[in-house]
């Protein structure tokens, strides 16, 4: 459910709570983005994936040998896939099974235009790579589903995690662990 400039926002805070982690910013935002890029989204979600089912199998992601672990690339992707996990299975989880009883994925995406009003100032999300420019229109409207003040706390939880934590979490239980609040 994260959109492309949700992704880039978490990525940016991510970068400032955790100045040490991450050495190449443009590398890591590639590798925030590079899992939707795709078209066919189990493989580079690493399990099942559609508008019904969002099933990401970390120990898949962990254990690619084309994965080179510790670069920022790396890092990014990883944090792609946990933000994922956090907001479809965990803190969007109530939106995200309404919007699929109620069958309106074409209105939950256009209301990532309507977001993007508040997120792309607040964030400072100007230089956009290319392949995304698209989706970082500003339209007028109101969300029905997905509430701004919402998708900035989410921004703010999963860009707190650290992850060589989530990493030694996958290994152990083989599912990351989220220490985050309630909501």
């Amino acid at each position: 459910m994260p959109s492309f400039v949700m992704h880039i926002a978490i990525a940016k805070e991510y970068v400032k709570k955790h100045k040490d982690d991450i050495k190449n910013l443009d590398e890591f935002i590639k590798g925030t983005i590079a899992p939707d890029l795709a078209k066919n989204k189990n493989i580079t979600h690493y399990g099942e994936w559609n508008n019904n089912i969002t099933e990401i199998v970390f120990e898949n992601f962990l254990e690619d040998n084309n994965n080179i672990h510790n670069t920022d690339y790396f890092k990014g992707y990883f944090l792609h896939l946990l933000a994922d996990d956090f907001t479809y299975n965990n803190f969007l989880k109530k939106e995200y099974d309404y919007i699929k009883k109620e069958d309106a994925f074409d209105i939950a995406y256009e209301e990532f235009y309507y977001l993007n009003k508040v997120l792309i100032p607040k964030y400072e999300i100007y230089d956009l790579p290319k392949e995304i420019e698209n989706y970082s229109q500003i339209k007028n409207g109101e969300c029905k589903y997905l509430k701004v003040d919402k998708i900035i706390d989410m921004i703010e939880e999963i860009s707190n995690i650290n992850l060589e934590e989530q990493i030694d979490n996958i290994r152990k239980n083989g599912n990351p662990k989220y220490n985050l609040k309630e909501v």
